[in-house]
């Protein structure tokens, strides 16, 4: 009689030795340049009240693998390490010298975790740097998510971003109408983007304002161009945004694209948002944003920005460019030749000496 396999659920999966040291080899590249950067360990549980969600993102919480406790509460496995973060600030870091600089390493898991596959666990690694308004933290941020991707020696990527505040402007300006185009575009339907506006009782020039606004896409040629579309529509205020990707531009005129018809996949972003794109990748590599609102829903008003990046997607993209990645170190064997104390002794001398041994078994 065959036994019968007992499998992993779906969405998850098992790491053997040699893709763990590859996946430890990225997460130490990452901790050491984040150290450098004077940013601090924090950890959060995995399961969590359910509740914390609820009051972070709506999107989050529709995404969260849920659980019944044991007095019949409802909890949850982390969605993502932002909104813990962001709690535990808020209820234990009350009055700690600002700014607050995190890194985390951690598992996150949701119900389709991915756009294009079935993943539900996933490994993230990010910062968060919490206490200072929109200005240097948020350069700083960019800036070392950036330097992630070239201390993991990625040699073609591109960091696109844009601005919750032109969404913002957008809404004041055109409704329910924007918030319909907006959906479209997060669903990448540039077929259902274009019936809305055709259905729409938006102006010819204010449909061609919007066709040509979500094609926006560039180095700072495009700043003019900003300027020159915005002064179509009345009451369409991008002066600040425009100061903001002047800035952004600044930090790596070569590696860095404005996109005005990108959207964040989440919903509480409030200043700038980015993300990470490489040909090596059918899918972004990271992100990240300004989220000045979230930690006030848990009790203490403070601005913060940060990002993270998926350990999975990382050494993914950094294989099929081709990367070498540093193998497991075999030890020496010792064998015992009948006296074991002498044995293992000889094998405490080479670890004391730094080198890997092991007994001949």
């Amino acid at each position: 009689m065959v036994k019968k396999l007992i499998r992993n659920p779906a969405g998850s999966k098992d790491w053997l030795p040699d893709e763990v040291v590859k996946q430890e080899y990225v997460k130490d590249k990452l901790v050491d340049l984040y150290e450098l950067w004077g940013y601090q360990p924090i950890q959060t549980p995995i399961l969590i009240n359910r509740d914390s969600l609820t009051i972070a993102s709506s999107k989050l919480t529709n995404r969260a693998l849920s659980l019944i406790g044991e007095t019949g509460n409802l909890l949850a496995l982390r969605a993502d390490l932002t909104t813990p973060i962001a709690r535990v600030t808020a209820e234990r870091l009350h009055g700690s010298k600002l700014p607050l600089r995190f890194y985390y390493v951690g598992k996150v898991f949701r119900y389709h975790a991915r756009k294009m596959t079935n993943e539900r666990e996933l490994f993230q690694i990010g910062v968060e740097l919490i206490g200072k308004k929109e200005g240097n933290a948020d350069l700083e941020c960019l800036k070392i998510f950036l330097d992630s991707l070239e201390k993991l020696g990625f040699n073609k990527y591109m960091v696109l971003a844009n601005h919750a505040c032109l969404w913002s402007e957008l809404f004041k300006c055109f409704g329910n109408v924007a918030r319909e185009l907006y959906k479209a575009l997060s669903k990448n339907d540039l077929v259902l983007f274009e019936n809305i506006l055709l259905k729409s009782k938006l102006t010819l020039k204010e449909k061609a304002f919007w066709r040509a606004l979500i094609k926006i896409k560039g180095k700072k040629e495009i700043l003019s161009e900003i300027r020159k579309i915005s002064r179509k529509i009345r009451k369409f205020n991008v002066t600040k945004i425009i100061s903001t990707f002047k800035k952004i531009l600044d930090i790596d005129e070569k590696h860095v694209e404005i996109d005005l018809g990108m959207t964040n996949d989440i919903d509480y972003y409030s200043g700038i948002y980015f993300e990470a794109i490489t040909p090596y990748l059918g899918r972004e590599l990271g992100g990240g944003g300004r989220y000045d609102e979230l930690i006030g829903k848990f009790g203490l008003d403070l601005p913060a920005i940060g990002f993270s990046f998926c350990l999975e997607d990382l050494l993914l993209a950094l294989e099929n460019q081709g990367k070498q990645f540093p193998a497991f170190k075999t030890p020496s064997y010792v064998k015992s030749k009948g006296n074991i104390k002498k044995t293992f002794d000889k094998i405490a001398m080479l670890h004391r000496k730094g080198k890997s041994a092991t007994i001949q078994l």
